[in-house]
Formats: structure tokens, sequence, C-alpha cells
């Protein structure tokens, strides 16, 4: 072990004997505010990550036949400032740890394909995995410590598969990661449950994240800038579909919050355009997740109006179509409804899930 990989188990070490200290994100309990999420899709997964520096490039090299070992130590439980609970989720096989950042093997029932975390200045590095299945997410971020607020959102991060050009983008942040653990939801390329078309079972697949800049599209290097990227190959997925039967959105099966699992419970829907829309009975003396929102034609409808969650601690709005998720800490049994504020959408189907905890 050099002294590099001996720090980040040090610090990782101290991390997880010490309370857990909320985000400021976590702390803003059911704000949610509205993300247009790509569609998602199933899966099962495996694989997880070795760096190799030169140019950059990442291969993944876990063995995928069998699950990571169960870490040592037992995870220190507090309750957020989200009033849910909330626990450090010791080092785990699998890991990829930097500069006390990580990104974990397994998140939920999501498994870690490839993952990243660059050096200090370094502005590209290429993802090379072996997909088991064509259902994943994709997250990549760039920070830029102590450039201007212009000079960030001028550069993005780009991405793209097998050479191509780039398929996908994101903005830069001017701050470095607030968190240890690595954000891991992230886009899902391809039609809602058909995942992405693009990759192949068993055939070795490369994804290339770079900077560049935002008004020439050309590669670019800032100093001191931090990117990472990470693919997780999806668990299992619960269908979200229309009057029709059409699939119309999945939602996992398993969520994670906090360091906690918590499993699909059952999913209402309600066509967008007409009726009531989705009520469901909440749980008593227990904290439970919702996701919840609307899908299909009425996410790029631009005349819908705002879509609330009402019935828990504080009521959120998602705005022009997606889905987000809310936590709630534990209460008495109640309801939680979908109101629409403004006019309906022409076609589309809403929906809340609800999560209770695994364990």
């Amino acid at each position: 072990m050099n002294l590099t990989d001996l720090r980040d188990e040090l610090d990782l070490r101290t991390d997880d004997v010490r309370a857990d200290v909320p985000s400021v994100s976590a702390g803003v309990a059911g704000k949610v505010r509205a993300t247009k999420r790509r569609r998602t899709a199933t899966g099962v997964a495996a694989l997880c990550a070795v760096v190799a520096i030169a140019g950059t490039t990442v291969s993944s090299g876990w063995d995928r036949s069998a699950p990571p070992a169960p870490a040592v130590s037992r995870p220190v439980a507090t309750v957020g400032a989200d009033g849910m609970p909330s626990r450090i989720v010791p080092k785990a096989p699998g890991d990829v740890v930097k500069g006390g950042l990580r990104y974990r093997a397994m998140v939920a029932d999501d498994r870690l394909a490839v993952g990243f975390i660059g050096d200090a200045g370094q502005g590209q590095a290429t993802l090379l995995w072996e997909p088991t299945t064509t259902h994943v997410s994709i997250n990549a971020e760039c920070h830029l410590p102590g450039v201007d607020d212009a000079t960030a959102k001028r550069t993005q991060l780009r991405l793209s598969l097998g050479g191509a050009e780039g398929f996908f983008g994101s903005g830069c942040d001017s701050r470095l990661p607030a968190d240890r653990d690595l954000p891991t939801e992230g886009s899902v390329p391809g039609e809602a449950g058909q995942g992405w078309s693009e990759l192949t079972v068993g055939q070795a697949a490369s994804l290339r994240v770079q900077l560049v800049d935002g008004t020439t599209g050309k590669p670019t290097q800032v100093e001191g800038a931090l990117i990472t990227a990470a693919v997780y190959e999806l668990g299992a997925q619960t269908p979200v579909t229309d009057a029709s039967g059409k699939t119309v959105a999945v939602v996992p099966e398993v969520r994670e919050h906090q360091g906690y699992r918590y499993k699909l419970e059952g999913v209402v829907t309600r066509p967008a355009a007409k009726g009531p829309l989705p009520q469901v009975r909440t749980p008593a003396g227990k904290p439970f997740l919702l996701t919840w929102g609307s899908a299909g034609q009425d996410a790029a409808d631009p005349n819908r109006g705002v879509l609330y969650l009402e019935g828990l601690a504080e009521t959120s709005g998602i705005e022009g179509g997606g889905w987000s998720t809310t936590a709630q800490p534990a209460r008495a049994a109640g309801t939680a409804t979908l109101r629409l504020d403004g006019p309906r959408p022409a076609a589309g189907t809403d929906f809340i899930a609800v999560y209770v905890p695994a364990e």
C-alpha cells in the first residue's frame, strides 16, 4: 500500500467512527427541486475499477462472479438534518477511493462497473469496462475550485462512448465536492425499460470524459480542476406503465437514503390528462421515501402546470414534468397526494411509488 492509499484508508476509517455530519443538501427536507430525469431502465450488474494513470485510462477489474465481502466495521448510526436515519457506510472491497473522496462499489442494488476520481488539473480520462447489462446510469462531474462562477459555467464536461461525438454533457462547479461519497444517481441512457442500445453485453465499452470550452467545444484545461465519473449497472427495476400498458418510466426496487436501504412497497399511477391524481397511504411509525412525478408525453408539454406532492412535512413541487424522491421521517399513518396547479397536460402518466425500510 503506497502513501496515498494509506492516507485514503485512514480518512475513511476516521469517518467510520465519527457521527454523520449532514450536507447542506441533506438538510433541505422535502425541498426537492425539479430535475428533469432521463428515462430509467432495468438491469443487474457487476464489476468495479482499477486505475492506471497515463492518459488516463480506467479499466474494470473486479471479479463480478462474487459479491463484495461485508465490511468488518459496523456503520455509525445517527439522525440526519432531514430527520431521517443516517449512517456512514464503511469502506468495502471494490470502492474507488482517492483524496478523501469515494465511489462506492454498491449503492442500493446498483453495482459500480467502473469509477474514476482524477488528479488536480487533469482534463480527461477514458473509462473501460465489459458490460453485463445495458441498463446503466452515468454520473460525471467537474469541480473548478478557485475560479469565478462565469468561468465554471463556461467550462463543461463532455462524455462520448466509443470515440463517437459527445452524447452527454454537464456544467462545472466552482467548489469542491462537499461530501466524501460522490453522487451515484445520474443520467440513464435509452428508452424506458429498454436499456442503452449502444452497449453490448460482453463486448468491451469505453466512455471518454473530457473538459471542453462550452463556447467553442474545444478541449481545455483549468488549473486545479477535479473531474470524476462513474458507470453503475442498475439493479432490479419496476416499470411504470400508462393506461395502454406501455412502459413510460421505471423505478428501482431498492433505493438508498443516507446509508439505509428502502424497498419498493407499491406504485400508484393515474392518467395525467384527466381524472383524480394519484394518492397513497403512508406507513405508520417508520420513515419512508416517495418517488413521484410524471412520465410520458406530459414531460415535454410546456403548457402543463406545476405538480405538487402534499401530505408530508413539507410540500414539494415539480415544474415541466419529470420526477423526484422525497424523504419523510417516521410519523402516524397518513396520506400523500399529487396536486396540479395550472392546466393539465394532453397526455402522460402521474405516479407515486412508496418505499419502506428494508432492514
